[in-house]
């Protein structure tokens, strides 16, 4: 199964990765696009939430689900509407409309690549099981989750196909529970 793990920063996607790889040995799992981007620019890569940088790794992104098609049981640690959530609230924050930005123009692409991964596993932010994590900006992290769930729940930019593929699942609750609720769909 190719399944995605997706969300805002800091709700356990790559706890989530980890707990999932030592309870199912068979899958291989996927470094963060941004990992990777800092690695191969010496750490040049800015940290700026801007949409051009949210551009750079939506294509990271892309090309990363393109080099692994071939690969059956894998973990991606975020997929293409991840940047796309990220870079709705920069262009927001800049007063960009998205459609007129470079990025839309990436969208056929990402609805044809979304179609390579069988399964989405959005990890929303809830009051019901929040995940702590000291950090400088936790508004920016509320702000950023709240497209993400424009994306997922209400298919905003229309990035979903009509036949259920992949299929989105959100999962919540504590790290065992989380994986627990994922053993239903593996």
């Amino acid at each position: 199964m190719r399944i995605a793990i997706s969300g805002t920063h800091c709700v356990g996607k790559t706890r989530l990765i980890d707990d999932l790889i030592i309870r199912y040995p068979e899958y291989q799992s996927m470094k963060e696009v941004y990992y990777e981007l800092l690695d191969e620019e010496d750490g040049a890569f800015a940290l700026e939430p801007t949409i051009d940088n949210m551009l750079k790794q939506l294509d990271a992104s892309i090309e990363q689900l393109e080099q692994q098609d071939m690969e059956k049981n894998i973990i991606f640690d975020r997929c293409p509407l991840d940047f796309i959530a990220y870079a709705m609230h920069a262009a927001e924050l800049d007063s960009i409309d998205i459609h007129c930005h470079e990025i839309s123009e990436r969208f056929p692409q990402v609805i044809e690549i979304l179609n390579q991964l069988d399964l989405i596993v959005f990890l929303p932010m809830t009051e019901q099981s929040p995940v702590f994590y000291a950090e400088e900006n936790p508004e920016y992290r509320k702000a950023v989750d709240k497209y993400f769930k424009r994306l997922y729940r209400d298919d905003e930019l229309y990035l979903f196909p009509n036949y259920n593929q992949p299929k989105i699942v959100e999962i919540f609750g504590s790290p065992q529970e989380r994986v627990e609720k994922m053993s239903t769909y593996l």
